[in-house]
Order: structure tokens, then C-alpha cells, then sequence
């Protein structure tokens, strides 16, 4: 998927549905980035011989996880979020898939639930893109995940990233 129609018409207008603090320019980046190397920017909807699912690559128990765990979700705010999934969905996990505004919602429910702040934009690309590929693959990829900074530098490039207008 082209990145900068990403930005425009997935992850902006779905931070800006959740309201409060879920957008900024660098939680749009972050998410932009993750997509970038989690799924080739929706090139994968379906992890290869694994199984997550969606531009996110979310694993379905981490869904469950955010669900449970992610205090905001306790509120009238979980019906916000729970309104982004497709209605017509009968089978598990679909929404991941079906429901790219809610794939993204919940990717960014996970960076949130992180009690650091997230990096600040710089305007250097390159201090920006360790920055960022450090609280992604601690928050998000883990030392579990197969995530490089090699790999993550790919990504930034070959979708050009930071030539997105945020």
C-alpha cells in the first residue's frame, strides 16, 4: 500500500476518531513505521507460517491481551474502538484483517499501554529512525520478534517513510 494514502486515510483519520492524545505526528510515524516492516505496508494481511494478521501484524492473543488489560478499554471507550470492527464478521480474529481502522486502533491501544513516552521527532532521519526502531522492537516486535534495525531501515526506505507528509 502506498504509504502516504496509509497515513491519509487509515492511521490519521483513526487517531483522530480515538480523540485525546492517540495522535500526533509521532505516534502517526510510529505507526507508519511498524506497518512498514511488520507487513511490507499491507502487502501481508496474514503472517506467513505464523499467526498474525492485519497491516499490523497483530497477533490475535495480543488483541485479546489489549483487550483485557488496556484500562481505557474499560470505558465508554472500548465501545469507540469496538465500533471500528466490521459488524458482518463471523469469524475470529477477522477484524484484524477486515477492519483496517480497527487493526490500527489497536496497534496504536499497544503502544499506549506502554508507560514511556513515545520518541520525540527530530527532523533527523536517522537519529528518528533508531529512536523509533528502539521503542518499537522493545514495545511492540520484543526480543522475541525477528526484527532488525537492518531490517526496519529496509522498510523506511523502500516505502519512504519519511517522505510521508504527517
Amino acid at each position: 500500500m502506498n504509504s502516504q494514502q496509509l497515513y491519509d486515510f487509515i492511521i490519521k483519520p483513526t487517531l483522530q476518531y480515538m480523540g485525546g492524545n492517540y495522535y500526533s505526528k509521532e505516534s502517526a510515524f510510529l505507526l507508519l513505521c511498524t506497518a512498514a516492516i511488520e507487513s511490507d505496508c499491507g502487502y501481508y494481511i496474514k503472517q506467513i507460517n505464523g499467526p498474525a494478521l492485519g497491516i499490523w501484524q497483530m497477533e490475535p492473543d495480543t488483541e485479546i491481551d489489549i483487550w483485557q488489560n488496556c484500562d481505557a478499554l474499560k470505558t465508554e471507550f472500548g465501545q469507540i474502538i469496538a465500533n471500528l470492527a466490521t459488524p458482518y464478521s463471523d469469524l475470529a480474529d477477522n477484524d484484524l484483517i477486515d477492519a483496517p481502522k480497527y487493526a490500527c486502533a489497536m496497534a496504536r491501544l499497544k503502544y499506549s499501554m506502554d508507560p514511556n513516552p513515545l520518541p520525540k521527532l527530530t527532523g533527523d532521519n536517522n537519529l528518528d529512525s533508531r529512536s523509533f526502531y528502539d521503542y518499537y522492537k522493545r514495545v511492540y516486535n520484543t526480543e522475541l520478534g525477528a526484527s532488525t534495525f537492518d531490517k526496519w531501515a529496509v522498510a523506511l526506505k523502500k516505502h519512504r517513510i519519511f517522505e510521508v507528509e504527517l
